[in-house]
């Protein structure tokens, strides 16, 4: 839906759904926001007027009734689902030329969620539930999302789509590399509707022996096996009860489980090892991945029901390396964290900062603070800042999962690039990448410390050969 030229991509940063209404009355372009509302795509409505759209729901014929008048209102509508939306219809330009709309000008209709709406009016208004934990600003161990997705469109559109489905009761798959967030994300998600005292239940799957992973994820009855305590154990599906259930690494869960984890899933109800008795659960559940789950279920080492029961609204969070305007705020945070803990004040010169954001962030968010927590170590001892990142600027083969970026994994041992030329494209990656933020080879040059020549030189053919 985007490209250059479109303004889908502005569109798509804002919160509310916006119609762009040509003169004649046609649709001009839409972002996601406003197709996932009205429950059509772009393509289905762009040129036609909304009137003649064949599959709009007749809960918003008033809304498509207001924009064929070219009349400036204010509506009520419900979407297909049964959600409540606010529409604004709005004018662009003068109106009173002749034709058959309403001074024939081009319109822009913004709608509104109100249920999402009304929650976050209550919540700046002080008067709905105060999350678990705060913004970094207050708690320096936690990310600020409330400036981060204003910053990055991208994680906008994640924390967006995540707010809607808790608010709507619907499992949350968040996927993405290592390093990403995603822990922090599902989080953010718990406090979003969760009271301060409600469980955030941790369970990292890949740490939990198979053997052992069905006591630990349902509990125990006292004697249901050897070594198990006389007294018997709540699971940790019992520990989250009112919270969030938060399964990091499902993929990591074994076969012989992912059948009564999708019993669980399906009806709610516990039941111990050992134990008769079944206990009805309250528990909201996200699950999050490295791996790619769907290659997975083809695979036949993931079960495709257990998938679809957990992946209801399925998050890809984009890594560190697609949002590169996220890096310098990121970096301060850091910095400041670190001064906190400091006798003296510990500042990034501005070269070293533009070579930290030129990177490609093969660990994400993971790695950029353990490089600025190692700038923030070795500063005292007066290094060599250019040698230092060097070293420490070198892309390591990342854990298999999602897909890598070929261009800045590091050549296996059977692997035809020598040295030489392994570096040449590691140079010329980082190259690519700040002339696209940049906007110029020449403001590249200047980000990443070094002339234009060399730029230059080493984007030329000359240099590919």
């Amino acid at each position: 839906m985007t490209g250059k030229g479109d303004m889908s991509g502005y569109l798509d940063a804002v919160d509310d759904g916006i119609l762009l209404i040509g003169a004649s009355g046609e649709v001009v372009n839409a972002n996601s926001e406003a197709c996932g509302l009205i429950g059509l795509d772009l393509a289905s409505i762009k040129g036609r007027p909304l009137a003649d759209v064949d599959d709009l729901h007749p809960g918003l014929r008033a809304l498509a009734d207001a924009v064929s008048r070219g009349a400036n209102a204010d509506l009520i509508v419900r979407n297909a689902r049964g959600k409540t939306l606010f529409a604004a219809v709005r004018g662009i330009g003068r109106s009173g030329a002749p034709g058959g709309r309403a001074g024939n000008r081009a319109m822009i209709v913004m709608l509104r969620d109100l249920e999402i709406f009304d929650y976050r009016r209550r919540k700046a208004s002080g008067n709905a539930v105060q999350p678990a934990f705060r913004t970094l600003a207050d708690n320096k161990a936690r990310p600020d999302f409330g400036t981060q997705r204003l910053i990055a469109p991208q994680l906008e559109k994640v924390l967006a789509r995540g707010e809607r489905a808790v608010l709507q009761g619907a499992r949350i798959l968040i996927s993405g590399e290592s390093g990403s967030g995603k822990t922090e994300i599902a989080r953010y998600f718990h406090t979003f509707v969760a009271d301060t005292s409600d469980p955030f239940q941790v369970v990292n799957c890949a740490a939990i022996p198979d053997s052992l992973f069905e006591a630990e994820m349902f509990g125990y009855e006292k004697g249901a096996f050897t070594g198990a305590l006389s007294s018997g154990r709540a699971g940790l599906i019992e520990q989250a009860e009112g919270g969030t259930l938060f399964l990091d690494e499902i993929g990591e869960v074994p076969l012989s489980v992912q059948a009564k984890l999708l019993g669980f899933l399906e009806d709610g109800i516990v039941r111990r090892i050992g134990g008769g008795r079944h206990r009805a659960s309250n528990v909201r559940v996200i699950a999050a991945s490295n791996r790619d789950l769907r290659q997975m279920v083809r695979e036949g080492s993931f079960r495709a029901d257990l998938y679809y029961r957990l992946a209801v609204v399925h998050l890809a969070v984009p890594p560190l390396r697609a949002m590169p305007e996220l890096t310098a705020h990121l970096i301060g945070r850091f910095v400041d964290t670190l001064n906190l803990r400091r006798a003296h004040r510990f500042v990034i010169p501005d070269w070293v900062a533009s070579r930290l954001i030129a990177y490609a962030w093969p660990g994400n968010v993971r790695e950029l603070l353990n490089v600025v927590q190692q700038l923030s170590i070795f500063h005292d001892e007066n290094a060599d800042l250019d040698s230092l990142l060097a070293e420490l600027l070198q892309p390591i083969a990342r854990s298999p999962g999602l897909a890598d970026d070929a261009s800045f994994a590091a050549p296996g041992a059977d692997s035809e690039l020598d040295l030489r030329e392994a570096v040449r494209r590691f140079e010329r990656g980082i190259i690519d990448r700040a002339i696209e933020m940049h906007g110029s080879k020449r403001a590249a040059a200047r980000a990443l410390g070094v002339d234009i020549g060399t730029i230059v030189r080493k984007t030329t053919g000359a240099a590919l050969n």
